[in-house]
């Protein structure tokens, strides 16, 4: 009898293996063919549509989405505890982190902004009015002791009474404007204010599997260093936020303290808008500006001097320098870093340039030094081992397979 010789079966090749094949020959330097680029490009174009296509649709949201996503990381270590306290249940744990951040956050801001949106526009109007006639300030700055004539005789030669008034106005209209708009783009903040803590709750809920695919992006991305850079998104944004509270705070106490020397009524309530405004670049002015006015109307000139350099001196220098300070105690960038990414952030981003200005310096710079530290040749023979130990891989797992 002859014997039946039975030829081994071939491995059969999966769409990801033949992908891997072909960029490890790539990685090796070997060329791929004709027939094979035109796939990769496509294969290239279809993502980019899919991308451009995913950021169209949650570029309105995109805002809500990142001040969401701060806030979640920020306050985990909190949402952790609640959690293990509540058995595991994060859908639990997640509606009550939600109903603390609206109880002790949202409701106290959007009060205040609706308060700030009524009476803004009269502010405006009045210190419009005040300052075209300068002949008052004039009088009140002539009755200072001591430095009274003095200060009186440089003044008169500084203004010229006849075209003062034109002058404020052109510097008010632009301003004035700009306030009235952002006094009527409340409602729309009181609208992303509801739609962050909507994806917060999410954030919270599913965080563990956003994390999970975050790590992994990062993993494809840095190369190796994704513990490394999740632990700087972490760290930074944690810093950056606890700089703007400090700040916040900060400042609410030193305008606390003017308010009180000026003899202003409703300390507490005015220096809680000061410490929550300061949040805006341009939000401490919006209290001890008015507040200023207020006592030169009543014929305080000297306090509504005092409060004026004392806002713009004191207050305002809290968030220019104790800001970057705070913000470098929990990180390990130089400060000097801090300064550009908080500052050039703004300018960049607005608002949120407060946290992505620190976010991606602190990120560029661990890339950088992770770069020094692997030289070009080495990352080269690192892809190459890589690739020969994927081709012996394959190699045994076909062998295993026709076995």
């Amino acid at each position: 009898m002859k014997e039946q010789t039975t030829e081994p079966q071939q491995p059969v090749a999966s769409p990801i293996s033949g992908a891997r094949k072909r960029l490890s020959r790539i990685a090796a330097g070997r060329g791929i063919g004709f027939g094979e680029r035109i796939d990769l490009i496509v294969r290239i174009a279809l993502m980019a549509v899919v991308a451009i296509g995913c950021f169209m649709v949650l570029q309105p949201f995109l805002t809500a989405i990142l001040i969401a996503a701060v806030i979640a990381v920020v306050t985990w270590p909190l949402f952790r505890r609640l959690r293990a306290s509540l058995r595991q249940s994060s859908g639990a744990a997640a509606t009550l982190m939600v109903l603390l951040i609206v109880v002790g956050f949202l409701i106290p801001m959007s009060f205040l902004l609706v308060a700030l949106a009524q009476q803004i526009p009269s502010w405006v109007t009045k210190t419009a009015a005040w300052l075209k006639d300068p002949t008052p300030v004039l009088q009140a700055v002539a009755d200072i002791p001591y430095a009274g004539a003095w200060l009186h005789e440089q003044l008169a030669l500084a203004i010229d009474p006849a075209t003062f008034g034109h002058t404020v106005q052109r510097i008010l209209d632009p301003l004035s404007s700009w306030i009235v708009n952002a006094a009527v783009n409340v409602g729309n903040g009181l609208v992303q204010l509801a739609l962050v803590t909507f994806i917060v709750f999410f954030f919270y809920r599913d965080g563990v599997w956003f994390a999970d695919r975050i790590s992994e992006l990062v993993e494809r991305v840095s190369g190796g260093i994704a513990r490394e850079i999740t632990g700087i998104l972490v760290n930074t944004t944690r810093s950056v936020v606890f700089g703007i509270v400090g700040t916040a705070i900060g400042q609410g106490l030193v305008a606390g303290i003017g308010f009180w020397i000026a003899g202003v009524p409703g300390l507490l309530v005015l220096s809680f808008a000061v410490c929550v405004l300061s949040v805006i670049p341009i939000g401490p002015p919006l209290i001890w500006g008015p507040a200023a006015i207020w006592l030169y109307s009543q014929g305080e000139l000297g306090m509504a001097i005092f409060l004026v350099l004392w806002g713009t001196l004191a207050v305002s220098s809290v968030d220019n320098f104790i800001k970057p300070i705070l913000i470098s105690r929990g990180t390990s960038m130089p400060i000097a870093l801090i300064f550009l990414g908080v500052f050039g952030g703004v300018l960049a981003f607005g608002f949120l340039g407060l946290i992505l200005g620190p976010l991606l310096l602190a990120i560029g710079l661990a890339l950088f030094t992770a770069w020094l530290k692997r030289p070009v040749i080495r990352l080269a023979e690192a892809a190459v081992s890589r690739t020969e130990k994927e081709s012996k891989t394959e190699a045994a797992e076909a062998s295993a397979d026709s076995k």
